[in-house]
């Protein structure tokens, strides 16, 4: 790793090394793109060369022809002795056969002329004349043919490329050709051309090149030494912020501690504030669950104290008033019961179902939903059975429909409703809580779960319900409560993975 001392000499040393890097590939790569288009051209060359000279011998054998064919009133010795007397090019002449294979002109075998010439071989044994005659018979318009012969003056055979064509009328194979190595040479020159233009180009480039590096690495230097400057001036000003920030650091952890003990101080606040509100929920429905037991205990001593005036108590009616008197006592020790131990906190996560969880905070509830005269009504599409916390759950249920029921009630809504359902989606258990009560605002739906938030007064909520329920479902069962507005109330979603 580089320390803090190795920084400057990065800072210099980096660009320099970094345009040499780019200029070394660049001139890498022009060279030998230069070279392979060299190579390219060069091939280019020798085969345009080669169709041009042989369009030249296909010229010169058309201007025999069309000799011949303008000059058909002279004798054939006379045609055939204009024949040999043609010389073009460096080595170029032009020779007939006839169809049957004899030598009629030839410039350099004179003694040859008119002789059976289909045993004549070239230096690798092939019998050209046969070869010459033959393949010009099968395409009279033109044919090129390659073998090796020995150049006028010569003493070793060269490779030829000769043409020919057939003059019908007198059946004559007309043919000339050209040597391999006259226009090797003449290639070779015009690749050393190519060449010297090719390198005088590369050496341009390359000094252009290393003027451009030259020019870089300077700028590159100034430039790197401005930097340093800079850099040196900035670790001077972090030492000192550095300083600073050690003293500010001390400070700091003394007041992350004193905010600490207070968020502490008030995060204990809130929870007993929710247990207090949560006792306050459970006395008032135990009020409304008590109601209708202390109402049928008071019907009971009414009439006992009537018969009494009236003389007419007697052992069997005490029995049945005490009897019944003790029926509606266990009611209340139950409800107590049952409310005690719904509001007692879950320790583990146990599997319950989400319809039975419903129906235990529905059973609280039911008293006070009657009492403020609201139609509850529960469907169960699909339960589920999930692993959770399931006083926790059943303790969310029961504060969306207690809150339901305040809303209606603070609103004084006409045909109050609340309807429960219970459905799965794919892999999630979704539980609604649907009421009339015309909705939440549009500038308190984003608050509505802050704690503290509230919309009743202060004499009725904490403003801690709907957080807490919150914190329940997405921390305590990776689940998620939101709200949505519909067209007649609130509608409060609860959404819990299935796993």
């Amino acid at each position: 790793m580089f320390s803090e001392k190795h920084i400057p000499k990065l800072i210099i040393l980096t660009p320099i090394i970094t345009v040499l890097l780019i200029a070394f590939f660049t001139i890498y790569l022009f060279v030998t793109t230069q070279n392979r288009y060299f190579a390219e051209e060069s091939v280019l060359i020798e085969q345009e060369y080669l169709s041009k000279q042989k369009k030249i011998l296909q010229r010169e054998i058309s201007s025999v022809i069309h000799y011949l064919e303008q000059h058909q009133d002279r004798s054939k010795s006379d045609l055939l002795k204009y024949v040999e007397s043609i010389r073009y090019e460096k080595n170029g002449y032009i020779w007939i056969h006839d169809t049957d294979y004899y030598l009629r002109a030839h410039p350099f075998r004179q003694a040859s002329i008119d002789s059976y010439d289909i045993n004549l071989t070239d230096a690798m044994g092939t019998l050209i004349t046969k070869e010459f005659v033959d393949k010009t018979v099968q395409h009279p318009n033109g044919v090129f043919i390659e073998y090796y012969w020995i150049k006028p003056n010569a003493k070793e055979s060269s490779k030829k490329i000769s043409f020919f064509r057939l003059y019908e009328k007198y059946h004559w194979v007309i043919g000339t050709g050209l040597y391999v190595e006259d226009i090797q040479s003449t290639i070779a020159n015009k690749k050393r051309e190519l060449e010297e233009r090719i390198s005088k180009y590369i050496r341009q480039v390359v000094l252009v090149s290393l003027a451009v590096i030259v020019l870089i690495g300077l700028l590159s230097l100034l430039i790197s030494r401005k930097i340093n400057s800079v850099f040196a001036n900035y670790q001077a000003r972090v030492t000192r912020k550095e300083q600073l920030l050690q003293e500010l650091n001390t400070n700091l952890e003394h007041k992350i501690a004193d905010a600490l003990t207070e968020a502490q101080e008030k995060e204990r606040a809130m929870l007993h504030q929710s247990r207090l509100a949560r006792v306050g929920v459970m006395l008032s429905m135990i009020a409304h669950q008590w109601r209708q037991p202390l109402s049928e205990i008071s019907a009971i001593l009414m009439e006992l104290e009537t018969a009494s005036k009236f003389k007419k108590v007697d052992s069997e009616m005490i029995g049945e008033a005490v009897s019944e008197s003790n029926k509606q006592i266990d009611f209340m020790s139950h409800t107590i019961d049952d409310f005690r131990n719904f509001f007692k906190p879950d320790k583990t996560k146990v599997d319950f179902s989400i319809a039975v969880s419903c129906d235990e905070a529905l059973s609280l509830a039911d008293a006070a939903i009657k009492n403020a005269q609201i139609t509850l009504t529960i469907s169960v599409i699909e339960d589920s059975t999930i692993h959770g916390y399931e006083r926790e759950f059943a303790q969310v249920i029961l504060n969306l429909i207690t809150n339901a029921k305040d809303i209606l009630v603070q609103r004084e809504v006409v045909d109050p409703q609340i309807e429960v359902t219970i459905d799965r989606l794919e892999r999630d258990v979704l539980v609604t809580v649907e009421d009339n009560g015309g909705g939440v605002k549009e500038e308190d739906i984003e608050m509505i779960f802050e704690p503290y938030f509230t919309t009743k007064s202060s004499a009725k909520g904490t403003g801690l319900g709907l957080y807490i329920s919150k914190m329940i479902i997405e921390n305590n069962m990776n689940g998620e409560l939101s709200v949505t507005n519909t067209s007649t109330g609130a509608l409060f979603s609860v959404r819990i993975n299935h796993g």
